[in-house]
């Protein structure tokens, strides 16, 4: 059976966008599965993070152990829920987008899908898969600045099959219904 599995953002939990997911996971008739970080917030108890971050050149870069601790994390239990990864769907917000991104790089999914994510400058990103990934920003996203945004472009570079998408009236945290609109005619 197919899965919709999402990541959920920094400093929240696998219980946010919850009616979102269950309406995608209908659209596709796939089982929802969602899973918490596994690195707790350090400000927000019962919160999770994919990984910290540190400010350098004037950029928030990932802390590299726990973003490849993170994306270990979420490739095992992918293929714990599933034995054919090309069974699922991986979707994502924010830094949970830019995982499910990564992730699309490196194993073959139906589709990764980020909402609002970005992607940090001081990973390596590489194309081993054939999995398309659909980037849906927000046009009116007042959280990720303009530098952060692009990094989608990032994916361009390597020769990805990216589906770039701006969600003209949504914001950081308000986008469930032009993303599942967009969704709706494209996996």
């Amino acid at each position: 059976m197919k899965k919709l599995v999402f990541l959920h953002g920094a400093g929240s939990d696998k219980t946010a966008y919850h009616d979102l997911m269950i309406k995608l996971a209908d659209l596709f008739k796939a089982e929802l599965v969602c899973f918490n970080a596994p690195l707790s917030h350090p400000t927000k108890k019962g919160k999770f993070i994919w990984f910290n971050k540190v400010v350098q050149n004037g950029r928030r870069d990932a802390v590299r152990e726990d973003y490849f601790e993170s994306l270990n994390y979420i490739k095992d239990n992918l293929k714990k829920i599933s034995k054919d990864t090309k069974d699922i769907i991986l979707v994502g917000h924010s830094q949970g987008g830019g995982m499910a991104a990564h992730v699309g790089l490196e194993l073959n999914l139906e589709a990764a899908v980020s909402f609002c994510g970005d992607l940090p400058y001081n990973i390596e990103y590489h194309n081993n898969s054939q999995t398309p990934i659909y980037w849906f920003e927000a046009g009116k996203d007042g959280y990720i600045d303009d530098n952060r945004k692009a990094s989608y472009k990032l994916l361009n570079e390597i020769g990805e099959r990216l589906h770039y998408q701006i969600l003209p009236d949504s914001t950081h945290t308000e986008f469930e219904k032009e993303a599942f609109e967009s969704l709706k005619h494209r996996i």
